[in-house]
């Protein structure tokens, strides 16, 4: 099979388009054939090696966290999926390939009103965003939570998860986004290019911090006693926290099929939009990542998506 592989830390020019051999699943897996991928920065940061002291990669190394496909072969020890079924999922790198040997734990059907393309663009950071809502952040009715960061792949599952819990949703980001962020159920849009949010964000019960730096030291002053700074960047400091009296949380996501299928759930239902912006030749994914980390095109919001195969 054709698949990208590195051979060393490095940037996007240590991606290489090669053959390799097709994986062999064991009895909790099945084996997919990929149709597509996303493309994350988390791959990206693993394959640059500044995770290497806590995520190291065994070389050669196939990137890619999320997937969507058709099942070609189903492990001994699975029992309610079969050969031909289009699912969609989780995988700890070994996307961005023609076969992918998938973990049964991380992988749920494909909702049948999308592509497979735009599939691919949901699991890793729609669930992120599901754990920092919900798992992570606990978010109730009424509530008010600010997020930044709001038009990225994972700002946007969360203003519309927040809207669909009936929270009070501000979003930060630059004007623009600011009629696609409205119209994901962010009820307050605060162009950070102009407007210091702390100045509209007040008393907030929970915080979304998908940017870091400045904005994360900024946001412990707009949140009430005992609210939660829930980032996916980490850098939060203790001894701000306890001197505003709240909880910050370093998140990182659980793959997790469960959550998936929550999601999969209001997919069908028509209550989520899934925000792709294009689709590269998988043997084009050094161009992909330069497009990601470079901004080489003017794309303002939506998942960067590889094509492995046409579709059967």
């Amino acid at each position: 099979m054709k698949a990208i592989r590195i051979h060393n830390y490095g940037p996007s020019a240590e991606l290489i388009y090669e053959d390799v051999d097709i994986p062999v699943i064991n009895e909790n897996q099945v084996l997919v054939k990929v149709y597509a991928a996303s493309v994350n920065h988390l791959e990206i940061k693993a394959a640059s090696g500044v995770m290497k002291n806590y995520m190291p990669l065994k070389f050669p190394w196939i990137p890619g966290y999320d997937f969507a496909g058709v099942i070609k072969s189903v492990g001994s020890g699975i029992k309610d999926l079969q050969v031909g079924n289009e699912v969609y999922g989780n995988c700890n790198g070994g996307s961005y390939a023609e076969y992918l040997a998938a973990d049964y734990s991380k992988l749920v059907k494909k909702p049948e009103n999308i592509s497979f393309a735009a599939a691919a663009s949901v699991p890793h950071v729609a669930e992120t965003a599901w754990q920092a809502i919900h798992t992570h952040g606990n978010l109730k009715k009424h509530q008010k939570v600010l997020i930044h960061g709001a038009a990225g792949g994972v700002g946007t599952y969360a203003v519309q998860f927040a809207h669909m819990a009936e929270a009070i949703v501000y979003a930060t980001d630059s004007s623009v986004n600011e009629e696609f962020i409205k119209s994901l159920g962010a009820d307050h849009f605060i162009d950070y290019t102009n407007t210091d949010f702390t100045t509209i964000a007040k008393n907030v019960d929970l915080v979304i911090d998908l940017v870091g730096g400045e904005t994360q030291k900024k946001s412990y002053s707009v949140l009430k006693k005992g609210g939660k700074l829930i980032t996916t960047v980490g850098g939060t400091s203790e001894s701000e926290a306890k001197k505003y009296d709240i909880i910050t949380d370093n998140m990182v996501i659980i793959q997790s099929a469960r959550d998936l299928e929550e999601i999969s759930t209001m997919i069908k239902a028509g209550e989520i939009f899934t925000d792709m912006a294009i689709t590269i030749p998988l043997s084009k994914a050094a161009e992909a990542w330069e497009i990601l980390t470079k901004k080489t095109l003017n794309i303002p919001h939506g998942k960067i998506v590889l094509e492995i195969v046409e579709p059967d």
